[in-house]
């Protein structure tokens, strides 16, 4: 068990960083191969049905009340030798809790499916049979997965993530081939949804053998439910559940409002210039910064809360410098890329790309204020922020998508969001009076994107880098390349110890380990 949990903080960390950044690597060739494949398979309106289910059962992960987040804070609190038996006390309290959230919702969607079809999937009679099993099928393994999944979480109480991006990787290429051999053979959007929901309950039932060989203490039992146990950690979770609840509502509230006024075709459009901006919201995710939230409880539990304002400068650092070159990218290179990877009719996907991208951008101003509050459970302050923020995005999704359509859900989206994240940053400040260095995060990167930009701008008359997928992909590695050196050789955007640390991250053992 030392092996797993008694791995300095540093090294976890390393850990969850480079796995990450490999499951992104590999995810997004495959996400770009497999929506076209879709599309042509099943058409924009079965496509949107998969879209909006996808979109309903995000919504449906509040089930859980965020009590994942309060597994991140309780278990660190632990010594996994010492005291397995409260570990355990807190796993089959979530489990039953878990079971509990699953049997009600399911009943209520028994009585509620016709209800949610007629709300939201505006298609045709031949359409219907399709779109009822796409909806029931996915809802009731989601169930099934959603139940499983709960001593999965022991993982990130102890911050050790990178078993999820490992199996993600794995999971993710085997789903992939099967994507392809069922549409192929003919079975439409049925066989990619089978494949979808039954890859992901495999995945996690792996997950769940692999904490018991990591954490052999583990045990199910659920007599040891603490009724006492589960009101500490919904206390605290409930709240963190708000600011969950603003995400989810950024993400997917304008893919249900486009459903309801409009239809499915013209939420899949905005999914699909989704799926290429939301690169941008999870680059925390590639960086492994979902650790700050154990990180943060296990400093503060070790009185070490001097380190925080180091994390959190150089996490804003690092997720900005691949914020704006993606940002910047898709601005650039986006409407060549949409014309060339999807055809002809597809504009809106571009104008929902460049909308998304700029909202998913300023947002990061809010992700580690967040998880760095909640992990010292300062959490009533970012809840009320995100309420609001939440609020605001609804309400304004619905106004405009009503008046200007797709234009109008993406202002919507695009002005909470930034009002949100700016808003979240001040509260960071007035709570623990880190700030940001914005000249030194911003505008080495700003002045590199100005050059890198004019210089793409001198070859493009010669090259015109749109022309094929060759020559897009040509203009987009001398734009990162330019930038790149103007940003680490030139104006020296990063110290000897973030290249330490980068370099660190790709060695054997690394200095995380010193």
């Amino acid at each position: 068990m030392n092996k797993y949990l008694d791995e300095p903080l540093k090294s976890r960390l390393k850990k969850n960083s480079i796995t990450n950044i490999i499951y992104f690597c590999v995810l997004i060739p495959i996400n770009f191969i497999v929506t076209p494949l879709i599309l042509r398979h099943v058409g924009k309106e079965i496509f949107g049905v998969w879209t909006l289910t996808w979109t309903i059962l995000a919504f449906m992960e509040f089930l859980s009340l965020q009590t994942p987040s309060a597994v991140a804070v309780f278990v660190p609190k632990h010594d996994p030798e010492k005291e397995a038996d409260k570990i355990n006390e807190i796993m089959n309290t979530l489990f039953i809790f878990y079971l509990a959230m699953a049997l009600v919702c399911a009943l209520l969607f028994m009585f509620c499916e016709s209800w949610l079809i007629k709300l939201f999937f505006k298609v045709g009679p031949g359409l219907m049979p399709d779109t009822r099993f796409v909806l029931g099928f996915s809802f009731y393994l989601f169930i099934i997965n959603f139940i499983l999944a709960c001593f999965c979480f022991l993982l990130s109480g102890f911050n050790i993530y990178y078993v999820y991006n490992i199996m993600h990787i794995i999971i993710s290429v085997i789903r992939f081939v099967l994507f392809v051999a069922v549409l192929r053979a003919g079975l439409g959007i049925r066989g990619v949804t089978v494949v979808q929901m039954l890859s992901i309950v495999t995945e996690t039932i792996i997950i769940l053998i692999i904490t018991k060989i990591m954490f052999p203490p583990l045990k199910f039992n659920p007599k040891l439910f603490s009724l006492k146990k589960l009101k500490e950690m919904l206390s605290l979770s409930v709240k963190m559940l708000v600011t969950r609840i603003a995400g989810t509502v950024n993400y997917n509230v304008d893919k249900l409002v486009l459903g309801y006024f409009l239809n499915p075709v013209i939420a899949g459009y905005y999914q699909i210039g989704a799926n290429i901006s939301k690169y941008i919201s999870t680059i925390p995710d590639m960086l492994g910064l979902p650790s700050l939230l154990p990180a943060a409880s296990e400093l503060k539990a070790k009185d070490q809360m001097h380190k925080l304002e180091i994390l959190y400068e150089r996490a804003n650092k690092y997720m900005f410098y691949a914020a704006m070159l993606l940002l910047s990218g898709i601005v650039f290179f986006g409407k060549d890329f949409v014309d060339l990877w999807l055809g002809p009719g597809f504009e809106s996907v571009y104008l929902a790309m460049v909308f998304l991208a700029a909202a998913y951008t300023i947002s990061l101003f809010g992700y580690s204020a967040i998880n760095l509050l909640n992990g010292l459970e300062k959490v009533n302050e970012p809840m009320v922020v995100s309420l609001i923020g939440a609020v605001l995005n609804i309400v304004l999704s619905i106004i405009l998508t009503k008046k200007f359509g797709l234009e109008g859900a993406l202002a919507g989206t695009t002005v909470s969001m930034c009002l949100t994240a700016i808003a979240l940053y001040v509260l960071f400040y007035k709570i623990l009076k880190y700030r940001l260095n914005f000249m030194h995060i911003f505008f080495k990167p700003i002045i590199s994107l100005i050059i890198a930009r004019g210089i793409f701008i001198f070859l493009n008359k010669a090259f015109i880098f749109g022309k094929s997928w060759l020559l897009l992909f040509a203009g987009i590695a001398a734009f990162c390349a330019v930038f790149i050196v103007l940003t680490v050789f030139i104006f020296r955007h990063f110290d000897d110890y973030d290249m330490d640390l980068i370099k660190g991250m790709f060695s054997a053992e690394g200095k995380g380990r010193q």
